[in-house]
C-alpha cells in the first residue's frame, strides 16, 4: 500500500504537470549576455513574425524532430504538425519541401510566400537551424500569412559561434503549423494531450485513495 504523504505528493504532482505540461526551457531573442553586457537582438531576423523563441541551452545543437518541438511547447503550444523544409540550402539557393509556403533565396537570406490557400492553419512557424553552438531558433508568423524576408540568426552574439565567425549559415528552415480539430484552421476546442490525460487520470486515483 502506497503511503499517505507518497499518495498526496503523487497527486500534487499530477495536478502541476497537467496544469503547466512538461514544457523544455527556451530562452529569449533578445537581451543582454554576460559577462560584457553585450546586447543582442535576432527577433527581427524575420519579418512578419510576432514572437521569437531560443531552445535552451543556447548552444545545444539540437535536430529539430517533432517529438521534440512539441515537448518543448513553443509558443504554449503542443499540438504543432510538420509541413516540410526549405533544406539543402547553400548559396544558390535549397530545395523547397513545404505545401504552405513558397522560398526562395540562400542559406544566408531571402523570402518567403504563403500558398497554402483557405482555410489557413490556426498558427504558423519556422523552425531555423544550423550546427555547433547553436539550437534551434523559432518564429511565430503573423496571421494572416502572406509574404516577408529571413536572414539568418545565427550571430555571435548569441550564440557562440566557433573561432572568430560572427554569423553562420542556415541548415535549414522547418515549417510547423497548427489545425483544428475538425481538420479545418478553425479550432473546435482543445483536445488534451495523451500524457496529459494520463497525468489528470493518476491525480485524481491518487485524490480518490487520499478520500478512502
Amino acid at each position: 500500500m502506497l503511503s499517505t504523504k507518497l499518495l498526496k505528493a503523487t497527486a500534487a504532482c499530477a495536478i502541476l504537470f497537467a496544469a503547466q505540461g512538461a514544457y523544455a526551457a527556451v530562452e529569449s531573442c533578445s537581451g543582454v549576455i554576460n559577462p560584457g553586457s553585450i546586447p543582442y537582438d535576432i527577433s527581427t531576423k524575420v519579418s512578419n513574425t510576432s514572437n521569437c523563441q531560443i531552445l535552451s541551452p543556447i548552444n545545444g545543437s539540437q535536430n529539430d524532430d517533432l517529438a521534440l518541438i512539441n515537448l518543448t511547447g513553443f509558443f504554449s503550444h503542443t499540438d504543432w504538425l510538420l509541413d516540410g523544409k526549405y533544406d539543402n540550402m547553400n548559396s544558390a539557393g535549397g530545395t523547397d519541401g513545404s505545401d504552405l509556403f513558397n522560398f526562395s533565396g540562400n542559406n544566408v537570406s531571402g523570402s518567403y510566400a504563403y500558398v497554402g490557400g483557405s482555410p489557413a492553419p490556426l498558427d504558423v512557424m519556422f523552425i531555423f537551424k544550423d550546427g555547433n553552438n547553436t539550437n534551434l531558433v523559432a518564429y511565430l508568423l503573423n496571421k494572416p500569412y502572406g509574404t516577408g524576408t529571413y536572414m539568418t540568426p545565427f550571430t555571435d552574439p548569441p550564440f557562440p559561434l566557433d573561432g572568430k565567425s560572427t554569423t553562420h549559415d542556415i541548415s535549414h528552415i522547418t515549417v510547423y503549423y497548427r489545425k483544428g480539430d475538425d481538420g479545418s484552421g478553425n479550432p473546435t476546442g482543445d483536445v488534451p494531450e495523451p500524457a496529459t490525460l494520463a497525468l489528470i487520470g493518476l491525480g485524481l486515483l491518487g485524490i480518490g485513495k487520499m478520500r478512502r
